[in-house]
C-alpha cells in the first residue's frame, strides 16, 4: 500500500525532465522527496504483471513507476541484467536524451537518458513479444560533480501495457478528458475562433454584393463540421502523444 493517502482522482503524470531532474536525482543523492510515490523494486526479479500490487499508485492507473537498482550482467561491465524468471526485457530503438531548460536563458542541456524496452516471454532468441513496455531513465549529467558510478546507482522505470494505454485513450475520446487535455483543447479552439473572427471581419470583395448570402449556410455547416473533426483529431492525437507509448514506434495496433 502507499505510504501516504492519495486523494480521489489523483493522477501522477510527470514529464521526462521531472522524473530525471527531481525524482531520480534526489533518490541517488539520498535527498527528501516531497511525495513518496515511487517505491524501490528490483524489477528484474518480478514479472511485469506482478508489478501493479507493488505500485503506490491507484490500482486503475495504466502505468506504474519504480526505482530499480542497476543489476549488472557481467562483473565490471556496463550491461544490465534484464532477465526475469519467465522472460526478459529487450531494448528497442535508440536511447533518447532527456533535456532540461537552464536558467537565465542558458538553453537546454542533457541531464539523462531514456531507454525503451519490451518484455518477451521465454528465452532469447525464441522469446514471444508481449504488450508490456518499460521506459528506463538514468541520470547522465555531464555537468554534475558526481561520478558515473554514483549517477548509475539507480534507474527510474515507467512500466505500462500498451492495450491499457489504448483503453485510456478511448475513454478520453468518449469525453472523460483530463484537465490538461481540456485546457489544451480550449486553447486550440480559442485560436481557431480568433482566426475565424479575423476572416469574418475582413473587407468584402468588391465583386461580391454586400447583401449576398449565396452559399453562406453551406459554408457555415462545413466550418462546423471541420471544427468537430479538428476537435476529435486533437483529443485523439494529444491523448496518444501524452501517453508514454506515443513516443516510440509501438502503437495500439501493436
Amino acid at each position: 500500500m502507499a505510504p501516504v493517502g492519495l486523494p480521489p482522482g489523483f493522477r501522477f503524470h510527470p514529464t521526462d525532465e521531472e522524473l530525471v531532474n527531481y525524482y531520480l536525482k534526489r533518490k541517488i543523492h539520498g535527498l527528501h522527496i516531497e511525495l513518496d510515490i515511487i517505491p524501490e523494486v528490483d524489477l528484474y526479479k518480478c514479472e511485469p504483471w506482478d508489478l501493479a500490487e507493488k505500485s503506490f499508485l491507484p490500482s486503475r492507473d495504466p502505468e506504474w513507476y519504480f526505482f530499480g537498482p542497476r543489476d549488472r550482467k557481467y562483473p565490471n561491465g556496463f550491461r544490465t541484467n534484464r532477465a526475469t524468471r519467465a522472460g526478459y526485457w529487450k531494448s528497442t530503438g535508440k536511447d533518447r536524451r532527456v533535456m532540461t531548460q537552464q536558467h537565465h536563458g542558458g538553453g537546454a542541456r542533457a541531464i539523462g537518458m531514456k531507454k525503451t524496452l519490451v518484455y518477451y516471454r521465454g528465452r532469447a532468441p525464441q522469446g514471444v513479444r508481449t504488450d508490456w513496455v518499460m521506459h528506463e531513465y538514468r541520470l547522465d549529467d555531464k555537468d554534475s560533480e558526481d561520478t558515473i558510478a554514483i549517477q548509475d546507482t539507480y534507474a527510474l522505470c515507467r512500466v505500462f501495457k500498451k492495450n491499457a494505454i489504448c483503453a485510456e485513450v478511448e475513454e478520453l475520446q468518449e469525453g472523460q478528458c483530463s484537465m490538461a487535455l481540456l485546457e489544451g483543447a480550449c486553447q486550440q479552439l480559442l485560436a481557431s475562433s480568433r482566426t475565424a473572427g479575423q476572416e469574418y471581419y475582413q473587407t468584402p470583395s468588391p465583386d461580391v454584393p454586400a447583401g449576398s448570402t449565396s452559399g453562406g449556410a453551406d459554408a457555415d455547416a462545413d466550418d462546423e463540421a471541420d471544427k468537430d473533426d479538428s476537435w476529435m483529431q486533437f483529443i485523439s492525437e494529444d491523448a496518444w502523444c501524452s501517453s508514454t507509448a506515443a513516443e516510440e514506434s509501438t502503437s495500439c495496433a501493436g
